[in-house]
């Protein structure tokens, strides 16, 4: 094998004051084209490995925290006990089993047990499906839950035994302003906003109907004629719940600046509540003035 002999020239040597080499062997140059070529393939594939786990972290991110299937115990009106696994249901909020709502003749039931019995009737003895979204403080699986194909979630808000739980999702909204305006379930009558109940009834106990009005299929006399359509709460006027012409929704407290000028139409989904945290609960907004 040939052997790499250095240059005897001085001038072609490096000097410690030199700022280069003079001479690079070709063997250096293969080996550097060579190293960085290497160096490239390694980098590429590191790249690639990155990009792949990326991609399956973002697979298992989009699909959710798994399913859970079988057959289905209905607790309440938004709870499933599947395999032993707790079942909160995702994005809707329907009556507790203790509570009371009043019919569309002003008569007090027990909507909360009526929810519960129309889910169980609806399920049957047939297998449920749940996609698991999350896990709440209490460790249950907050889920969207389906019947073969069809939404047990949006089932509930659609015939009026739930509602659109707008705190923590936005997706059944539709079905309540659907299930609203055709007087369904607890919108033919008056009942309270079950998050707003359990606040009230913290340790679930049943009672007589809060002063809360959701909806009253029947207007006044007074809301007919244009006048002052407000209820009273227990708590004195209740807080009107406005929606703007360009859809935003507005709730507007006594003494505020507009209060005495607005005029609640519920045929178009405005409402009145009794209290700020109802109101914002059912996704009003407080007016700035």
């Amino acid at each position: 094998m040939a052997t790499l002999r250095a240059p005897t020239s001085r001038a072609a040597m490096p000097t410690r004051r030199g700022r280069a080499c003079a001479f690079k062997p070709v063997c250096h140059a293969s080996l550097d084209r060579n190293v960085s070529s290497g160096a490239a393939s390694l980098g590429r594939a590191v790249l690639a490995g990155v990009a792949s786990c990326l991609v399956l972290a973002s697979s298992a991110n989009a699909a959710g925290l798994g399913v859970i299937a079988g057959q289905a115990r209905v607790v309440d009106g938004d709870t499933l006990v599947i395999n032993g696994e707790r079942i909160r249901l995702y994005g809707v909020d329907a009556p507790e089993s203790a509570q009371q709502c009043k019919d569309a003749k002003g008569a007090p039931y027990a909507c909360g047990l009526v929810s519960k019995d129309a889910l169980d009737k609806k399920i049957g003895k047939a297998p449920v499906a749940c996609e698991v979204k999350d896990k709440d403080q209490y460790g249950r699986n907050v889920s969207v839950c389906r019947l073969g194909s069809e939404d047990l979630n949006g089932w509930l808000v659609s015939n009026g035994y739930a509602v659109s739980y707008r705190q923590y999702s936005k997706d059944y909204i539709p079905a309540e302003d659907a299930a609203h305006a055709a007087h369904k379930g607890i919108w033919a009558g008056e009942f309270q906003v079950p998050s707003e109940w359990r606040k009230q009834n913290k340790r679930g106990e049943s009672g007589p109907v809060q002063p809360s009005v959701a909806f009253t299929p029947n207007p006044t006399a007074a809301q007919k004629s244009g006048g002052d359509p407000t209820p009273n709460c227990a708590t004195g006027p209740a807080i009107k719940g406005n929606i703007s012409s360009s859809g935003e929704k507005i709730y507007h407290v006594p003494g505020g600046k507009y209060y005495d000028s607005v005029r609640i139409d519920l045929k178009d989904g405005e409402r009145f509540f009794c209290t700020e945290s109802e109101a914002t609960g059912a996704g009003w907004r407080k007016s700035a003035q």
